[in-house]
């Protein structure tokens, strides 16, 4: 399993805990497993819709870190990953350091019908059910509140032994606090190792427990299986759109400056330099300004702020407050790697800037706006020679930056047409080889993002590793299928220094809501290529289409990698992204992969109100994968889940940056795909997909939360 991305999730995961100043408790709370329940035991109970736990417990002989989701406002789903003291992991290995058994377990909970005045509320779930079997159980189980009293009851079979059930009570006067009593019905005899680690004599019995809430964190102390347990856990309230305060956040251009006549605007570029000035002082690049007749036409980019329409509306302020008088229409075009995106349209200016002033809701100012997919072949506003001219510097020195999308400290230098050159530190944590369960690489990430040409832009990237222990893997792969993926430690190994990325991409734009993509280079640290990629959108935006064909070859593990080894293949992966109610998209990418394994790749995502996106995926094609615990009779196919964390939500000021984490195998051949080297749903998805059609696409125009329902849901283009 891997954890990519974690470094600047673990940075930034502590400042959420000053959201912890609020006072308020789960009234449901978690067993030592991850489900919600009693301490041990599961009850019928789940999580708020969109909570996020992540905790840790002990209860010997049994070690486990682990993680929830209520996916669904009826639908749990946790993981984790379990370590059964004294049992060996590889009892057959004696040389091998991965120390005791561990194993990882995939749970899920479904509400059949929800606790009324009468009658409790009913779920039934699974435990182990994806994975290698070895805590199987199902259950259903009932709850029902009677005053300050929890009560539980419900029937188990495999590990679950029968029936079991408890109590929770939480006093009203002492809202913080729990008193958990339970049944504990598990069989733990039948576990794996169970006479090594000693869960053979573990019979059935009570427990009783006390658990103490302080906001986000919860922790509990209990006496069962007639030992001491002890449980901690975080839950993040993913339905909640800001956890820190905005304290670092600039405020908008309100500077007031004379505004220019026409025949000014017309005779000097002063005014039009300043105006480009002001613009890219608030992290706006690739501005290009024109003026005809009395409409001022601006075309942009924001390099820091994540809405698209907040970027927009900082925009709009600052051209109201610097266009020329008897300017009657402005019109924004926001882009992405200058794509033309999205059109706004601003018509009746006395509105907007009583809108900007606080004057007029955001409902009466909206028929006054449209707002349009872009369309190709439009003439673009401006030169881009004009905003370089606005500045002497075009390309600033390297600086040094603390907190900057994400990074503790960092380097960076970044121009108005988003050439960006940085140093940043980079972690990578891989759970769960024989070798040792715990693997990771901490070092330093070099990059560098240049614009070459119109829409045409290289990257590169190179790591150096201070230090790693993934290259301690020696086990040999005994995958049947090409080694795409099931050699990475020997690339880990060989050298410090990795070229990750060296690449060029080209972007077009044929047709309205059509975007492609070609590329060639190095895509990554096993795989050189060319291809290209095309992209669909309908008018909604409620589902997409795109086909990935890329011919790569393995690079050599030696050195950075500039000679290659014999394979190559051709993969072609053709994806359909759904989105459904309560902001889930399904997506299905068939085709062939890595291995020359044809098949489907399942995903489901879940994004929440605070922009945090929880995922899985589950992959069936026809390579034979016998590696345990696969078989000839049952093969293994990839699977995972994954995290994605806007650290806008994490900061004190906005930003584009994500911290991605995944749980998946490292070194599987099945199902891999190769490192897309820009895809373009990813990139589309966030400002086309999910912002424009956000409410009626003006949320947060005027940098105030004015945000409101809307029963028609998102709004369509071209109003």
């Amino acid at each position: 399993m891997t954890l990519p991305g974690t470094d600047r999730l673990l940075r930034y995961g502590l400042l959420a805990l000053a959201a912890l100043c609020s006072p308020a408790a789960w009234p449901q709370a978690a067993s030592t497993i991850g489900q919600t329940g009693l301490i041990n035991m599961t009850d019928a109970r789940i999580a708020p819709d969109g909570t996020l736990r992540f905790g840790y417990s002990f209860a010997e002989p049994y070690v486990t870190l682990w993680s929830s989701v209520t996916m669904l406002p009826r639908l749990e789903l946790s993981a984790r990953y379990t370590r059964i003291m004294g049992y060996p992991g590889f009892s057959d290995q004696p040389d091998t350091d991965y120390g005791d058994y561990k194993d990882k377990s995939f749970d899920g909970k479904f509400v059949l019908w929800r606790e009324g005045e009468l009658l409790p509320q009913l779920s039934i779930g699974g435990q182990d059910f994806i994975g290698t079997g070895i805590f199987p159980a199902w259950y259903a189980v009932a709850s029902k509140r009677v005053g300050d009293f929890d009560f539980t009851l419900g029937y188990g079979g495999d590990r679950i032994d029968g029936l079991f059930g408890g109590v929770r009570y939480r006093p009203k006067a002492l809202a913080n606090w729990a008193f958990v009593a339970e049944y504990d019905a598990n069989n733990y005899s039948s576990d794996p190792g169970a006479a090594q680690s000693g869960a053979a004599s573990i019979k059935k019995g009570p427990g009783v427990g006390i658990e103490y809430t302080w906001g986000w964190l919860t922790g509990q102390l209990a006496y069962t299986r007639e030992k001491p347990a002890v449980m901690g856990y975080m839950a993040v309230p993913l339905s909640q759109k800001d956890y820190i305060p905005k304290t670092d956040e600039p405020q908008p251009y309100t500077r007031i400056t004379p505004r220019p006549t026409l025949q000014q605007w017309a005779e000097s570029d002063e005014h039009r330099n300043r105006m480009i000035r002001a613009l890219a002082e608030q992290d706006f690049r690739s501005v290009r300004i024109a003026y005809i007749h009395d409409r001022i036409e601006v075309s942009l980019t924001n390099s820091r702020i994540s809405l698209m329409s907040r970027a927009v509306g900082r925009a709009a302020r600052t051209i109201l407050l610097l266009s020329p008088i008897g300017t009657r229409e402005i019109k924004i075009t926001y882009t992405v790697r200058e794509l033309p995106i999205v059109v706004y349209g601003f018509s009746d200016l006395d509105r907007l800037q009583r809108y900007f002033n606080g004057m007029l809701p955001r409902w009466e100012l909206e028929p006054y706006v449209s707002i349009q997919y872009a369309a190709p072949g439009a003439q673009e506003a401006g030169d881009m020679a004009d905003m370089l001219a606005a500045f002497d510097e075009h390309q600033p020195a390297l600086k040094v930056l603390y907190h900057d999308e994400g990074d503790f400290v960092s380097l960076k230098s970044e121009d108005l047409v988003s050439n960006r050159l940085g140093v940043r530190p980079s972690i990578g944590v891989y759970l769960n080889d024989p070798s040792g369960a715990f693997k990771y690489e901490i070092g330093v990430q070099g990059y560098v993002d240049r614009r070459l040409a119109r829409r045409t832009f290289f990257s590169g990237a190179v790591n150096y590793n201070l230090f790693e222990t993934v290259s301690d893997v020696t086990q040999p792969s005994n995958s049947t299928l090409p080694h795409v993926r099931s050699d990475i430690a020997e690339y880990k190994g060989a050298s410090r220094f990795d070229l990750t990325r060296f690449l060029v991409n080209q972007l077009y734009f044929p047709a309205e809501r059509v975007y492609a993509r070609s590329s060639i280079g190095y895509y990554e640290e096993m795989f050189a290529g060319m291809g290209g990629q095309v992209l669909y959108l309908p008018s909604s935006a409620r589902w997409g289409a795109d086909l990935a064909v890329d011919w790569v070859k393995q690079r050599n593990h030696e050195g950075l990698g500039f000679s290659f080894y014999n394979y190559d293949t051709v993969t072609s992966i053709a994806s359909l992204h759904y989105r459904l109610p309560l902001g889930v998209t399904a997506t299905a990418r068939a085709g062939r992969f890595l291995a020359k394994d044809e098949g489907v790749r399942y995903e489901l995502k879940r994004r929440f109100a605070s922009g945090w996106e929880v995922g899985m995926w589950y992959t069936r094609t026809n390579g034979n994968d016998i590696t345990s615990p696969g078989s000839p009779g049952s093969p293994y196919y990839d699977k995972g889940i994954y995290l994605s964390v806007p650290l806008n939500t994490l900061l004190t000021k906005d930003t584009h940056a994500v911290a991605p984490m995944s749980l998946a195998p490292w070194t599987r051949d099945v199902g891999a795909m190769v490192v897309s080297p820009l895809d373009l749903y990813r990139l589309m998805e966030k400002p086309l997909v999910l912002d424009m059609h956000d409410q009626d696409g003006l949320v947060k125009l005027g940098d105030r939360d004015d945000d409101y329902h809307r029963p028609t849901g998102g709004t369509a283009p071209a109003r």
